[in-house]
């Protein structure tokens, strides 16, 4: 496994993790490698389960802070759609001789994680909340193969890092599938409703995405770069914090900003090489002003009735969140990584221009 040497060579050298942070790269490792282990073995005692395949899901994707969450968990409301939960990210393979496929133990681990990760760390929960049985992103799959970007922003792990941004994880997306495949086994081995998927990280990988899904419908959101840059950075931080005592806003920032700037740079590529008809353009402003118009451009491109049914859901979730104010005790800002609006604005602008993103409060 040549990224998990990387990932495991880079948090001996780079990492600088504290006592705490070694025991949460410990802990997060096993527990990648244990559902691999568990993953294959149900495999192995199922065959039949590799002609299995994920058919044409429908897949959000957008900058990290963009509304991604927000839009996959009012279209995961609409119950003829299956979505990915929280604890089956984190757990997703069956466990062997347990009732259930342990599904039951395996939520309640996630359940525990969560609820004491909160209290450990409550600023990284206000920044992306997660709830167990929420829907939420695959990149939670992609970390079982050491694949996921997620680890960029719990460690400082340079190589690790860049290795993503050299390689395609062909490998990491086809495990990744295998575990959608998994999860539906698990929960129901007749169910063919579609799946709603969703990651920022596809922009960095969207050719490798649809050599795994050819079919997929792809939702594309945006919003302004100087608005997603400041909450990603901050997200990175606070989920970073607790795990060294070294000062980390300068490699954020340096990690990140280049980040956000590649996958952006590699999404407009790869999309101006796929047929109109799968792809959807939302805006995070149009959302905030409109979301019932854009839901139902979102299902006649799917294909799917919008239901008043549908819409109920969706305004019920959002109505929910609200008054959760579920990011309401978020703040960021860029001055706290040395960087202004304008510099992110210049070094974001080729995104802003090829889909005409407005500025969320006035040009720099």
């Amino acid at each position: 496994m040549p990224a998990l040497k990387m990932l495991l060579e880079d948090l001996q050298t780079y990492a600088d993790l504290n006592p705490f942070g070694r025991l949460h790269a410990k802990a997060t490792v096993l527990n990648a490698l244990k559902n691999q282990l568990w993953a294959n073995a149900c495999y192995e005692e199922h065959p039949e389960l590799a002609s299995k395949q994920i058919s044409d899901p429908v897949i959000i994707i957008g900058p990290v802070r963009s509304g991604t969450t927000r839009l996959q968990r009012m279209l995961a409301s609409d119950r003829r759609f299956q979505h990915l939960t929280a604890w089956e990210g984190f757990n997703p393979a069956p466990r062997p001789n347990l009732h259930d496929a342990g599904r039951e133990q395996r939520r309640q681990e996630v359940v525990k994680f969560l609820s004491a990760g909160e209290k450990i760390n409550p600023g990284a929960f206000a920044a992306h909340p997660m709830d167990a049985d929420a829907a939420d992103e695959e990149i939670l799959l992609l970390n079982q193969s050491f694949a996921g970007l997620s680890y960029a922003a719990l460690y400082h792990v340079p190589t690790f890092t860049e290795q993503l941004l050299e390689h395609e994880p062909v490998a990491a997306y086809a495990s990744m599938a295998r575990m959608l495949n998994l999860v539906t086994w698990t929960r129901n081995k007749t169910d063919i409703r579609p799946w709603i998927l969703k990651t920022p990280q596809h922009m960095l990988h969207l050719n490798t995405l649809l050599q795994t899904f050819p079919k997929a419908k792809l939702i594309f959101i945006h919003r302004d770069p100087i608005k997603t840059v400041a909450s990603t950075l901050s997200l990175a931080w606070n989920f970073s914090v607790l795990n060294t005592n070294a000062p980390r806003r300068a490699a954020i920032r340096d990690t990140w900003m280049r980040l956000c700037e590649t996958m952006a740079q590699r999404c407009i590529a790869a999309r101006n090489t796929l047929p109109a008809d799968q792809q959807c353009d939302v805006y995070y402003d149009e959302m905030n002003k409109d979301w019932p118009a854009v839901m139902e451009r979102i299902y006649g491109f799917i294909g799917l009735e919008y239901t008043p049914e549908a819409k109920k859901a969706m305004g019920d979730w959002l109505t929910a969140s609200e008054s959760a104010n579920i990011h309401g005790n978020h703040r960021y800002d860029l001055a706290d990584y040395g960087l202004s609006p304008g510099e992110v604005d210049a070094r974001m602008r080729f995104y802003r221009d090829q889909y005409q993103i407005p500025y969320e409060s006035g040009r720099p």
